[in-house]
């Protein structure tokens, strides 16, 4: 019977649960043994108006440009609450940072206009072609980077942003404790606030392990550097930046690991 590429492989996942069971079924697969800890939790924000306000005015965008799919149902969920329909976002061209949030947004049956060739929201600006004195809406989490907004309008477009969801800490530290005897050979993280929600718990549980212990693989470099800078080591770095991409990189980096006798 042919060994499963990731068998024995305690792997700690840290996404939020509907996305976290969706990675835990699929490295079970593989043989691995999944440890799901939903780190961080999705929530509305605590002020919806000002994203309903943007959901009824979304007629009058030239793009409006997704980073996750948390956004794309946050938006939707705020568009159809105010009366909208799927004709009213005709006139707007709708961009998404990659597979994942695509496919939310085909859900509602929109057409995606633009998927960058590398999903990283600098390549999403870059690639959006002449956006001088465009309007350009960007629902996105309240603790995103600014990095894509500020891309764009220094290349002169009209950007609003707006808090589609909030990003806050999940988890209970004694069921993480729990989860941490025997020590996870690798933990996964899909963005830089999964990183930072499992170190601020492993700092509460002051006699568990540290970032130190935790080998990471990431979904991205930005991810991977958050990920360094809080003391995780990291075993390895999705080259797609994606699910797959990064079920990819952890069986290679446990494969290695195994050849080696570092697995552990």
């Amino acid at each position: 019977m042919k060994r499963l590429p990731l068998a024995g492989c305690r792997v700690l996942i840290t996404r939020p649960r509907r996305a976290g069971e969706d990675l835990a079924e699929r490295l079970q697969a593989l043989g691995a043994i999944p440890l799901l800890f939903p780190a961080i939790d999705i929530r509305s924000p605590e002020d919806p108006r000002p994203l309903e306000e943007a959901a009824r005015q979304a007629p009058a965008f030239d793009w409006i440009l997704f980073t996750s799919a948390n956004g794309v149902h946050a938006f939707m969920q705020a568009f159809q609450s105010t009366g909208g329909s799927l004709r009213d976002l005709a006139r707007a061209r709708l961009g998404a940072i990659g597979p994942a949030t695509a496919r939310a947004l085909q859900r509602y049956g929109l057409t995606v206009d633009y998927l960058p060739p590398v999903y990283l929201s600098e390549a999403m600006a870059e690639g959006l072609g002449e956006v001088k004195g465009r309007r350009i809406l960007l629902p996105r989490a309240d603790i995103a980077r600014r990095d894509l907004a500020e891309r764009l309008r220094a290349r002169g477009a009209e950007v609003v942003e707006v808090t589609a969801y909030r990003v806050v800490l999940g988890g209970d530290p004694e069921v993480l404790r729990a989860i941490l005897t025997p020590r996870p050979h690798r933990v996964t993280f899909t963005s830089p606030s999964t990183a930072r929600a499992l170190a601020e718990l492993l700092e509460r549980l002051q006699e568990a392990l540290r970032p130190a212990d935790l080998p990471a693989v990431c979904i991205g470099p930005i991810t991977a550097a958050e990920a360094r800078a809080l003391g995780f080591p990291i075993a390895a770095v999705a080259r797609e930046h994606t699910q797959a991409g990064l079920i990819q990189a952890l069986v290679e980096s446990w494969i290695r690991g195994s050849a080696t006798g570092l697995a552990g």
